[in-house]
């Protein structure tokens, strides 16, 4: 019965502390501008609605786009009349160099940098200046076990796209309404 008085006398006093050290973690992250991942600003929702122009809808990149668009709640639109924003955006361009090799002199990885021109018009005929988008990320030679390695590297391509689309709307955001 004692160990038991001892034990919750203990789990009391650090109750406070703890709770101290949570608040003054949330504090400090958020005052460094930390948000958890996924969560946009204020401003990613009034920039729309949004109209997309310069690649076409079934471009992997555009409809990854739209789909950070419709978790972000903002507006997306097919005509350009109606739109708040217009983003205007240049084809990806995908470059692959050798990032390791093996002790045969074999290609192990490749380092594979993405880069996509856009610009973001808001209003909309508002002449804005072309900004980038860069992502890097590693993929394996696509030998040996063929399927798990190619679905690996399509599995890093779409992270890449998804954290450049998510990159983007921050910036849209931070044009639009911020």
């Amino acid at each position: 019965m004692r160990n038991q008085n001892v034990a919750t006398i203990r789990l009391q006093g650090l109750r406070p502390a703890m709770l101290l050290m949570l608040i003054l973690l949330s504090l400090f992250l958020g005052s460094c501008g930390f948000h958890p991942r996924g969560q946009y600003g204020p401003g990613a929702s009034s920039a729309g609605p949004v109209y997309i122009a310069g690649l076409p809808p079934g471009n992997l990149f555009v409809r990854e786009l739209r789909h950070q668009l419709q978790l972000a709640a903002v507006p997306i639109t097919d005509d350009p009349g109606e739109a708040a924003t217009v983003l205007r955006l240049g084809g990806v361009d995908s470059k692959r160099s050798v990032f390791s090799v093996n002790a045969n002199n074999k290609v192990v990885e490749y380092e594979i940098r993405l880069r996509l021109p856009f610009r973001i018009e808001h209003p909309p005929g508002h002449k804005a200046e072309q900004q980038y988008l860069e992502r890097r990320y590693l993929a394996y030679d696509p030998g040996g076990q063929l399927l798990g390695r190619t679905r690996e590297a399509r599995l890093r391509q779409d992270d890449a796209y998804r954290e450049m689309a998510r990159q983007l709307i921050d910036r849209l955001g931070k044009a639009g309404g911020g």
